[in-house]
């Protein structure tokens, strides 16, 4: 988690730098769009094991919501035949787009338009809204940078979860979980610890 800890830092300091070529923050301080269909974004074990630490801090009743959010998500997603093997969209399923624009595809961690974990959030929520490089091209929410995107270095994306996924590996899990199914274990996990 020190590894893990060391890339958030890099994360971050990419991220100012970004920042500061750009002048401003990219998103509204009222805009939230980009959490409203992440409920099956695929997290690894180390975002997992940071966003444990999150979720553990919060107060029962937020996390009780929380919970309550992720099992709706589940609940929808296995009437429409998904489970937490095949409701990636890296598995080739457009569970996603079954979902997308439903109160069920809200990350359950967002309460009130507000990241309940915000200081634990997985890598991508980090460098969502920058230009960023994730392998294949270059990527950017739709509202920001709009004709200016290719004007900055991006940030590499790509680099940061490679990381992740070797972090994870070396953890002893290189399959990534739908975000919906992580929230349910952690709290699952964080219920079973607390009794």
């Amino acid at each position: 988690m020190r590894t893990y800890g060391e890339l958030v830092t890099d994360i971050t300091r990419d991220v100012r730098r970004l920042r500061g070529e750009y002048g401003r923050l990219p998103c509204p301080a009222d805009c939230f769009d980009c959490c409203k269909n992440t409920a099956t974004m695929a997290i690894s074990e180390v975002e997992a094991r940071a966003l444990q630490e999150g979720l553990d801090a919060l107060p029962p009743e937020i996390r009780a919501h929380i919970h309550q959010k992720a099992e709706r998500t589940i609940s929808r997603l296995e009437a429409l035949g998904y489970d937490v093997v095949n409701a990636t969209p890296e598995s080739g399923m457009t569970v996603l787009e079954t979902i997308r624009g439903t109160p069920e595809a809200e990350c359950p961690m967002l309460i009130g338009g507000v990241c309940a974990v915000y200081e634990h959030r997985p890598v991508i929520c980090r460098v969502w809204g920058y230009p960023l490089d994730n392998g294949r091209e270059l990527a950017c929410c739709h509202k920001t940078f709009i004709g200016r995107r290719r004007d900055y270095k991006p940030l590499n994306y790509a680099h940061y979860w490679r990381q992740c996924r070797a972090l994870s590996e070396a953890l002893g899990a290189a399959r990534k979980t739908p975000n919906c199914y992580v929230v349910r274990s952690l709290l699952a996990s964080a219920s079973s610890r607390k009794n």
